[in-house]
């Protein structure tokens, strides 16, 4: 977007703004019904026409959501904001909860990643096996029970014991 383009006072078309915003139609038409953006004006023939006030707070609305936040938290925002209400606060609070859900994510993606590598490394040393009774797939079955053993072989005995012995008079 050129200054001229942005500083120019000449009402967009929702066409215009889209391109201009580098979003498509349908976004900006999305957004019209949600309330995050308002037409300036419509023209005789009922086309809708923005300003660039409208164009900004589009470019806005794409900041906030390459951040992270959601269309119903940017409309909390916009809210706050028409309310004369600083909405840091509330930007300050979602961003510090997304940031820990998403080292939670990360985290829980990590071990899923580290399971995979283990079970595709234990796996080239077992071959193909036809499933045989109850089995279905002996590769994941083989993970199941070496989880088993690991279970077995680092929990103490006398925490399994309990365990078998509380199974038992159930």
């Amino acid at each position: 977007m050129t200054a001229d383009q942005c500083n120019s006072d000449v009402p967009m078309t929702v066409r215009r703004l889209a391109q201009l915003g580098g979003v498509t139609v349908h976004v900006v038409r999305n957004y019209l019904r949600r309330g995050l953006l308002r037409a300036a004006s419509h023209t005789e023939a009922g086309y809708q026409l923005f300003s660039t006030t409208e164009l900004h707070r589009l470019h806005f609305i794409r900041t906030a959501q390459r951040l992270g936040f959601t269309l119903t938290e940017i409309e909390e925002i916009l809210r706050r904001s028409h309310q004369r209400k600083s909405p840091c606060p509330l930007v300050r609070e979602i961003m510090t909860r997304r940031l820990k859900e998403t080292r939670d994510q990360l985290d829980q993606l990590l071990a899923l990643q580290k399971r995979m590598a283990q079970a595709v490394a234990h796996w080239t040393r077992l071959p193909d096996a036809v499933p045989s009774g109850n089995d279905v797939c002996a590769l994941i079955d083989a993970i199941a029970a070496s989880e088993a053993w690991a279970m077995a072989k680092t929990t103490p005995r006398r925490l399994l014991g309990r365990r078998a012995t509380s199974e038992k008079t159930s």
